[in-house]
């Protein structure tokens, strides 16, 4: 018989979909700065001297490292961002084409064809600037199925006691594929040169693919090897997203609910902050601190690892909360989303008073990504909220918001290109990190006040 529930089993399955989706994805935002070079000669030679790391074996970058490739701030924020413009596209309809054709299908295709075309990075790269963001584009296009489909096959399989613990383990994922992607492509740059992180990446994501097909089923009852009493039980506890395929989405209903913007707006503030994290905090660490490729991954990957310990511990912590005592869901929500945005908000307004001081900088990094795994990023806080709100729909309703939150994605990715200039000057960083707070508290604000964990009469 089976030792592991099958639904535990689609559950590690997304978890490692989501490692998958962010090593694909976010291996280029290390590979950029040693594909372009780095000079960090803004830098005082006081500051170099008194570098301080929270590794004995640190090394501060040189001042000066020649890349292969001689692009502006402005076109690596293209680079960078041109992969959000058809992931934003691509969102909404992979959450329909997940309730048509299954998450197995679905999934398992999108993320095959994105493994490979990633093989492909490097020709492009030297080929033409140009091919290299047509192929970004097309791995967006693919890779915003994603999300949505793992959010469908949480609503599919987990039974509404169960919600919290589900997403926050297929999550997990979120923030341990940056752990990779950033800790291993910075030592395979150092070994193995840039190219071999695209290699890498792109073996890893076939072999998901490939396992995701043998493991994964669309529904219990189409389940071959899952036992009579786990069927029932997952089938009788989702009576509704049980019978999806019949029900007719209610656009306008769902486009109308106070309570779901309420969730939109916080999630449109977190994308905000993540954007900066995944796409230019490694080019400050190495920019403005001054340390070494290797240590840019290891440094870098940090916010992540600490996250996706407290995206498990508050995930079980939320449920046994939620048996244990008679706290209501949305208060109990919403007293998470405040730990987690309030310490993003914290950090970034503080990080920017700490300039050379290496030690706290890192430390704030760290706490300002921490801070979100503890309550809202996909366990414990608002995000949990499309899932109490309307589980036949979660994947839907993530597929809206995520849709629109990658267009600020987008454009903080950009935005913030312009905004540094040569990169090196901390005024410019401080404004970006000032600004990020301001939107992260915006962000919380309105969950606070307007947010509901209710279950919608539509």
């Amino acid at each position: 018989g089976c030792y592991i529930k099958a639904r535990y089993v689609v559950t590690i399955m997304a978890a490692l979909g989501s490692v998958n989706l962010y090593l694909l994805r976010n291996s280029l935002n290390i590979a950029l700065i040693s594909m372009v070079g780095v000079s960090n000669s803004s830098i005082s030679e006081k500051n170099q001297n008194n570098t301080a790391s929270l590794l004995t074996t640190a090394v501060v970058c040189p001042r000066n490292q020649e890349g292969e490739f001689d692009w502006s701030l402005a076109k690596q924020g293209l680079l960078l961002s041109c992969y959000w413009y058809s992931y934003t596209l691509s969102n909404i309809p992979g959450a329909w084409l997940a309730q048509q054709f299954g998450i197995r299908i679905t999934l398992g295709v999108t993320s095959l064809l994105s493994a490979i075309l990633t093989f492909f990075v490097p020709p492009a790269a030297r080929l033409s600037f140009g091919l290299l963001v047509a192929l970004r584009i097309t791995m967006g296009l693919l890779q915003g199925v994603t999300l949505p489909t793992i959010m469908q096959s949480i609503g599919t399989w987990s039974p509404p006691c169960e919600n919290t613990r589900h997403i926050a383990l297929s999550f997990t994922g979120v923030a341990s594929g940056n752990v990779v992607a950033f800790t291993f492509a910075g030592f395979i740059i150092s070994y193995f040169g840039w190219e071999c992180t695209f290699y890498a990446a792109g073996g890893v994501g076939c072999l998901w693919s490939i396992a995701w097909f043998l493991l994964i089923h669309d529904t219990p009852l189409k389940h071959p090897r899952i036992s009579k009493q786990e069927s029932s039980y997952i089938t009788k506890s989702l009576s509704d997203a049980a019978s999806v395929e019949t029900k007719t989405v209610p656009w306008r209903k769902i486009l109308t609910s106070k309570p779901y913007w309420s969730t939109v707006v916080p999630h449109l503030a977190e994308n905000w902050a993540s954007a900066i994290t995944h796409s230019w905090v490694p080019q400050y660490i190495a920019n403005v601190l001054g340390f070494s490729i290797e240590n840019v991954g290891i440094l870098s990957s940090l916010p992540y690892g600490l996250n996706m310990f407290s995206l498990l511990a508050s995930g079980f912590l939320s449920d046994f909360i939620l048996i244990k005592t008679k706290i209501r869901k949305t208060l109990l929500r919403k007293v998470f989303t405040s730990i987690g945005m309030g310490g993003t908000v914290l950090s970034f307004l503080v990080l920017p008073s700490f300039g050379c001081n290496h030690t706290l900088a890192i430390v704030l990094l760290c706490t300002s990504y921490m801070f979100v795994g503890c309550n809202c990023k996909y366990n414990a806080g608002y995000r949990v909220a499309l899932v109490d709100m309307a589980a036949s729909y979660s994947g839907i309703l993530y597929s809206i918001s995520n849709a629109m939150t990658c267009v600020v994605t987008l454009f903080a990715t950009q935005l913030v290109g312009v905004m540094l200039g040569d990169g090196q000057s901390l005024p410019y960083w401080r404004t970006v990190f000032y600004v990020t707070s301001a939107v992260s508290a915006f962000g919380l604000l309105v969950f606070l006040w307007f947010g509901t964990c209710e279950l919608q009469p539509w």
